[in-house]
């Protein structure tokens, strides 16, 4: 889990429903419609942190195919009776917040012991994709896995690549005839192209550019397709970031590689990428992940600008959109002033500008000092602001519990935040498995009827639909 690299560096930076509202304290989850219930699809104040100043900086093959396999297991379905909560008192506090409730929440395994989506997609038929692991990187017992669902949740197919070994999934990009995944194969970036009725493979390429290195994320453009990512990385068991060197690849429609080259020192790690105006916006970090960074560049590779924004201590950048204005949204977590993780979403002009930043840490009631809110995705929204999904937990040996309630402190939440276009919180909302499982959010993506799918973290691959808030 995403989860094992913030327990490390903690230790070097700290010595830390029912339609019940949050005032009431005992609803430890949000409100599932009776409808969702009732055709049992499922199965299983504002607080802004302190100013910081910001550290900008300017500037100006081998191809191989994998085999791949389809896993016979079925679909898992969660009850949605286990998220009702506790209807006890609770004598911590326990945030719950304000937003919209859960349509409904379903699971999809893997071959192996545990699951791990990185990205979630809505597709053009109003069904869902999602992109990640089934094993662990750890022990070389990870495939690639990539599951569609429909609208409602269900089951269409599931597919998995690769031998068991070191491989990622990192993110899905739709085109009129298939998904173009994104990742890397035993340590090496991968693309490859699967068929939207049945998932089965059409093209792969596999790039080997030196050293460990992988495909975060794959844009179409009007010359063929361009992916970022990382090469020569130094940590080859993380599956979210790692220290290397930031890279750009240009691919012809097929997949295969035409050039590729090393971005500005100031980005080690690119990524999201994104097409704005003829133009590539990628995001990513810095050396030693100590600041977000912004680049934009045109189509063949030529610096237009980039630049570096965040605080006096760590800053990692995870989650990148592009609003309808053309504005650019940024988020991920930081240590600035701060106790422990907090979010850290901007906005950012065309020219590289900041328009406005937000921090804010889920309260829980629990020692901030220990609580992580490591955010992983965001989308712009229609009305100007944007919405960003983390997890929230912490994995130390210290824990607490609500009285009355099974939630712990060392157990993961999906924590959901939507700002305004100014910046401005609008809501804020915890929800999570009153059974005790974790919960961690991963990646969201719109719903064509105004609301959110979020890729749930339970060691499976979860998906819990947001019902409509737009």
């Amino acid at each position: 889990m995403k989860r094992l690299y913030f327990l490390v560096t903690l230790i070097l930076y700290c010595c830390s429903g029912s339609e019940n509202d949050i005032d009431s304290g005992v609803d430890p989850i949000s409100s599932i419609s009776e409808s969702s219930s009732a055709d049992s699809d499922s199965s299983n104040d504002e607080e802004e942190g302190d100013d910081q100043n910001d550290d900008e900086v300017e500037n100006d093959d081998e191809v191989e195919n994998d085999d791949f396999e389809e896993d016979d297991n079925t679909e898992e379905e969660l009850d949605l009776s286990l998220l009702q909560g506790s209807s006890s008192p609770s004598t911590c506090s326990l945030f719950i917040g304000y937003g919209p409730d859960i349509d409904w929440v379903k699971s999809v395994e893997g071959s192996m012991e545990e699951a791990h989506a990185h990205f979630i997609y809505t597709t053009s038929d109003n069904g869902y994709v999602q992109v990640g692991e089934t094993g662990f990187l750890s022990d070389n017992t990870a495939k690639i896995l990539v599951v569609k669902t429909d609208i409602n949740g269900d089951l269409v197919w599931k597919k998995e690549f690769g031998d068991q070994g070191h491989n990622l999934g990192n993110s899905i990009l739709e085109v009129d005839d298939g998904y173009i995944i994104s990742g890397s194969i035993n340590k090496n970036s991968t693309i490859f192209k699967l068929n939207k009725k049945n998932g089965n493979l059409i093209w792969q390429n596999t790039i080997d550019n030196g050293g460990t290195d992988s495909l975060e994320q794959i844009v179409e453009t009007p010359n063929g397709l361009v992916g970022v990512g990382y090469i020569n990385a130094e940590d080859q068991n993380n599956t979210f970031y790692t220290e290397g060197l930031g890279y750009i690849t240009f691919f012809d429609a097929q997949g295969n590689k035409i050039s590729g080259k090393l971005l500005d020192s100031q980005m080690s790690h690119a990524y999201r990428v994104l097409l704005l105006n003829e133009n590539l916006i990628i995001s990513g970090l810095t050396p030693g992940a100590e600041d977000y960074s912004l680049m934009k560049i045109s189509l063949n590779g030529d610096m237009d600008w980039i630049k570096a924004y965040g605080g006096t201590d760590m800053d990692h950048c995870f989650a990148m959109d592009i609003g309808e204005d053309n504005s650019i949204f940024l988020s991920g977590h930081t240590l600035s002033g701060t106790q422990n993780w907090d979010t850290y979403t901007m906005k950012i002009d065309l020219n590289g500008n900041k328009i406005w930043e937000n921090k804010r840490g889920n309260p829980r009631g629990y020692d901030q000092q220990y609580i992580h809110d490591e955010v992983w995705d965001l989308k712009a929204t229609p009305d100007g602001g944007c919405i960003i999904v983390a997890g929230t937990g912490d994995e130390y040996t210290y824990s607490e519990s609500c009285e009355g309630s099974i939630d712990k402190s060392d157990t993961w939440h999906v924590y959901l935040i939507k700002f305004n276009s100014e910046g401005d919180i609008e809501w804020d909302k915890t929800y999570y498995d009153a059974a005790g499982a974790d919960w961690a959010g991963e990646a969201v993506d719109l719903t064509s009827d105004g609301g959110a799918i979020i890729a749930v973290d339970n060691s499976l691959f979860g998906f819990l639909k947001i019902a409509p808030f737009l």
